[in-house]
């Protein structure tokens, strides 16, 4: 019987130049210096670039989160897929969704992503991304609603958090984003004490593994970026405990004054 192939194996994906995955994805380099690219980290918001390939080491590392690795590496951050899906994909020539960028936004006067519609969760296709990430329909109900976009034209579904400003963190299997405009999101419940979150699915795992006891009596602040810690902090410092549940990485350990 004849191999049929239908993806490319983890090697050959790892071969792929990161210079022109990250050119098709929408990122451009804002400066080379020998082999090193430096780029505004896609895959979170910052104002300096710190995120570097290595061109002839086709190898990439992002500075604020104090991580790296191949392109496998970086496309499953990115794109919040399994190994299996990304290698199809790319076999594929599949073009995933690009999340729009902090810069697009404060650039343009309309920004590129248009929420049309908000609704209760019930797409099949969301439920069960929410499943693979272990969080329940109940706990999703309370915080998330299931959105309608448009970006670039094109109408898509997401899951939906809504931050202080009225804009939305959106999330699907393929996407990572936001709406305009961008903001915290605080959780007021009259409590002394906060707990504070990078992103919302930290903040549901939370809620899924605390569904009952003191926790849930707490005020919560969901940061929705790095960047906004700081405007965070004067919602923070009302309270006399804070706990803060960041990323165990450069940013996050930054942020929490370790290290």
């Amino acid at each position: 019987m004849q191999f049929i192939k239908t993806r490319l194996t983890i090697a050959e994906a790892k071969q792929l130049d990161l210079v022109a995955y990250l050119s098709s994805l929408g990122y451009e380099p804002a400066r080379i210096r020998n082999q090193d690219y430096w780029y505004l980290s896609p895959l979170r918001q910052e104002k300096a670039p710190s995120f570097k390939v290595d061109r002839k080491l086709n190898r990439w590392y992002d500075h604020g989160l104090g991580s790296g690795g191949n392109l496998v590496d970086f496309a499953i951050q990115y794109h919040h897929c399994t190994i299996g899906e990304l290698l199809q994909k790319l076999y594929d020539g599949f073009s995933f969704q690009k999340p729009l960028s902090y810069t697009e936004i404060a650039q343009k006067k309309e920004p590129k992503l248009r929420v049309l519609e908000d609704c209760s969760l019930s797409s099949c296709h969301l439920l069960r991304y929410l499943k693979q990430r272990r969080i329940p329909f109940d706990i999703a109900e309370l915080y998330c609603r299931e959105l309608r976009y448009e970006l670039a034209g094109k109408t898509y579904y997401g899951i939906g958090f809504k931050n202080d400003a009225g804009g939305y963190e959106i999330r699907n299997p393929y996407f990572k984003g936001s709406s305009s405009p961008k903001d915290i999101t605080s959780y007021n419940n009259g409590s002394n004490e906060v707990l504070v979150f990078e992103g919302f699915m930290d903040f549901l795992t939370y809620k899924t593994i605390h569904k009952s006891g003191a926790e849930n009596r707490a005020n919560i602040v969901v940061l929705n970026s790095l960047s906004f810690f700081e405007k965070a902090r004067p919602f923070m410092e009302q309270h006399t405990s804070i706990r803060v549940y960041l990323e165990r990485d450069a940013g996050g350990q930054n942020c929490s004054g370790i290290g």
